[in-house]
């Protein structure tokens, strides 16, 4: 099977391959041509994994805690640790959760033979949005855009409460499950979607997360499935772009590499590029957080010496 063709089994929904315009068909070929899409899947999977031990052996730390979505990120994510030789244990944490994607969690869990806990936080989450008396919109019935997304990052950090708790109940850390088109489109909760390790924060959604998940024989139901935040959003990611991951992240590689092709993009490409770019632009804060201000008088002298410190310890100098 040609490269193209693989990508675009990995993108498909429902059954449905997807339609792309000839100027993001062009934004692909160009792409494959210069290896920004490649079949490099074991090597990226010899290298991650190289990384993971070698975190595990420097920070004497082998119990990884990772929240089980159902989705395609958190089951890879798990897989790649287990590879590295840590104690993974994988977690459901159903908030009014549909409960095809629980269960495709627990499925997750018992396919890659790593541990499984489920915590129900349903009953946290309604009476916090409940008792919270300074916030009457939170327990009310509106149902807008603004209020959904507000709701939503209560769930992801609720979760992320709770493993982080089991984190430190097991003396182990949490591995945050989001790539690199989620880094950039800002998809994802501050303080709560970021754990402490992010083994495929570079990975692309559209290609490299689903080519690695296939070879780590992460469940074809896992691979296949609709991407969805699990925050009660909207009815998917795509849903909430208005477009595929596989359109973002061809903008988002073409931006970065500042591609021109030779077909020029219709009114509908432009208006997906603007998107992409409003996107990142008004998410740029999530990926400097926190901002450190360097040192009034010393500059960043402080933060270089403890960098330096950090160093010699870890190779116990």
């Amino acid at each position: 099977m040609e490269l193209r063709d693989k990508i675009l089994k990995f993108n498909t929904r429902n059954g449905v391959i997807p339609e792309l315009s000839p100027w993001f068909e062009s934004l692909l070929e160009e792409q494959i041509r210069i290896n920004i899409y490649e079949d490099n899947r074991e090597q990226l999977k010899d290298g991650l994994v190289r990384k993971l031990i070698d975190y595990r052996d420097n920070y004497k730390i082998d119990n990884i805690v990772i929240g089980m979505s159902g989705g395609i990120d958190s089951a890879l994510t798990a897989a790649l640790f287990k590879e590295a030789g840590w104690t993974v244990t994988g977690v459901t944490l159903p908030i009014h959760q549909n409960e095809t994607e629980t269960d495709r969690g627990v499925e997750a869990c018992e396919a890659l033979e790593i541990d499984h806990i489920q915590v129900d936080l349903s009953d946290m989450y309604d009476f916090y949005c409940k008792q919270n008396n300074s916030d009457k919109e939170l327990s009310g019935k509106k149902e807008s855009k603004a209020i959904k997304v507000r709701r939503g990052n209560i769930r992801a950090r609720l979760r992320m409460l709770t493993l982080y708790n089991l984190a430190n109940k097991l003396n182990g850390i949490v591995g945050s499950t989001d790539n690199f088109s989620e880094l950039s489109a800002g998809f994802w909760t501050l303080h709560g979607d970021v754990g402490d390790v992010a083994p495929i924060q570079s990975l692309s959604k559209s290609w490299e997360v689903p080519a690695l998940a296939e070879i780590m024989e992460v469940p074809t139901s896992i691979i296949s499935a609709t991407p969805t935040d699990g925050l009660g959003v909207d009815a998917g990611d795509e849903a909430q772009f208005g477009f595929s991951y596989l359109q973002f992240d061809l903008v988002l590689f073409g931006l970065l590499s500042e591609l021109e092709t030779a077909i020029q993009p219709s009114k509908d490409d432009l208006a997906i590029v603007d998107k992409v770019k409003a996107r990142i632009r008004s998410t740029g804060y999530k990926r400097i957080n926190p901002v450190n201000f360097d040192h009034p008088v010393r500059g960043n002298e402080l933060y270089s010496a403890l960098h330096n410190l950090d160093d010699k310890l870890l190779k116990g100098e």
